[in-house]
């Protein structure tokens, strides 16, 4: 339809100039009002650091005490690793992580120092490749998994810009982790290499 088509005739005016025609407006708002932009996402690059990246959503399935639930605890747990790694935001990681894995720690440290002195990170996301559980608890109380992770290229840029270090990229190892279903949610409380190993 052709919103013109919608309109009556117009009467010229007293001069015998055409009226001047006010453009459609939405319900409720004045042409001077815009929606606001929604920033967009801008991945990690050696032109700076990332800014806008989205939380990893925890999935529904996560907050189950079962085996199905922990998998899945499991998979968003290593997206929010993955996130850290990419934003410095590690407070949705840390709300899931017992403050005593040392693990975690000497990752994370790592990380947050770089930031801290201004400098940042390009890469480093990890992927759930596989789970295994036999879901039964251990005389802590706590479960046991066998999980197969890879873990893509780091590049580390300082505060300049200049890079200043380089990870290759991780190829699938498998690893242990230790988690418990306490107040309704699981709780990571380490992350490592098998016993032996």
């Amino acid at each position: 339809m052709v919103l013109s088509g919608c309109q009556g005739p117009t009467e010229p005016s007293i001069d015998g100039t055409p009226p001047a025609v006010e453009s459609p407006s939405a319900p409720g708002s004045t042409p001077s009002e815009s929606a606001p932009a929604t920033p967009q996402p801008s991945p990690a690059s050696s032109a700076g650091p990332a800014v806008n990246i989205p939380v990893p959503v925890k999935p529904a399935l996560a907050d189950e005490n079962s085996a199905e639930g922990l998998e899945a605890f499991t998979e968003y747990w290593f997206e929010l690793f993955s996130y850290g790694y990419e934003t410095n935001d590690w407070e949705p990681f840390d709300a899931v992580t017992d403050p005593g894995c040392r693990t975690c720690e000497n990752l994370t440290g790592q990380v947050r120092d770089l930031y801290a002195d201004k400098g940042w990170i390009v890469g480093g996301a990890v992927n759930l490749s596989s789970f295994d559980t036999e879901f039964i608890k251990n005389t802590e109380g706590s479960i046991n998994s066998f999980v197969g992770v890879e873990q893509a290229g780091l590049t580390y840029f300082d505060s300049t810009g200049t890079e200043i270090n380089k990870s290759e990229a991780l190829p699938l190892t498998v690893n242990v982790t230790i988690a418990l279903w306490e107040e309704n949610q699981w709780i990571m409380l380490d992350f490592g290499s098998p016993e032996g190993t």
